[in-house]
């Protein structure tokens, strides 16, 4: 039921690639659930990111590695919007006997974040499936990450009149720049015309 929900907000909600997408390319941070970690997020493009988390669990005493790609969309702005996506992941943990062991699979992750300013906040759930695993091949967990927002969305800057941003002063300076141009230009065009007539009389009267 929670994935069906999941597929219908991503497939629904309105998504304009021009105007919507989390605005920041790359954040680091802390991840704090059921284990502790680090998180990098990196922007690859359009809406796509990708993720890499490290986590360990001292109570556990596993720790896990994992490689995500998400879909960023929004759901108020660019910098409130969930997102959804999966990857591998390998866990390293010992058994009861002490034995360690490899647990390899994949990972899906559903969540929401916001950003403000260089400060991003997201809370996840994370389900993962290890295909090498005799027993309970599948586990899931919360968290909550806070990241620093390392490099900002650039943001594309209007295109707009440089008359409109001058002083009047400027203005006044302009026109009269205008004014004396085009005096010039009609002095030269005179000059070139009388020149030109008097190259007419020369040679009428040099016959």
């Amino acid at each position: 039921m929670v994935f069906r929900f999941l597929c219908f907000l991503a497939f629904v909600l309105p998504v304009n690639l021009a105007v919507f997408s989390q605005s920041y390319f790359t954040s680091m941070g802390l991840r704090m659930g059921s284990d502790f970690g680090i998180t990098l997020q990196q922007k690859i493009v359009g809406h796509l990111t990708a993720e890499g988390i490290v986590s360990s669990s001292p109570v556990t005493r596993q720790t896990t590695g994992s490689l995500l790609v998400e879909m960023h969309n929004p759901l108020i702005s660019k910098r409130f919007n969930f997102y959804l996506g999966g990857g591998l992941h390998n866990r390293w943990l010992q058994d009861p006997e002490g034995q360690k062991l490899v647990r390899r699979g994949v990972t899906a992750i559903a969540g929401a974040e916001m950003t403000l300013g260089r400060i991003n906040l997201s809370w996840d759930y994370k389900p993962v499936f290890h295909l090498n695993a005799d027993t309970q091949p599948f586990e899931s967990e919360t968290a909550v990450s806070l990241r620093y927002v390392f490099v900002k969305k650039i943001r594309k800057s209007r295109n707009k009149d440089s008359f409109l941003k001058q002083t009047p002063k400027e203005k006044r300076e302009k026109k009269r720049a205008k004014k004396n141009r085009a005096k010039e230009k009609l002095k030269k065009k005179k000059e070139r015309e009388r020149s030109g007539r008097s190259n007419i009389f020369h040679r009428i009267f040099k016959k």
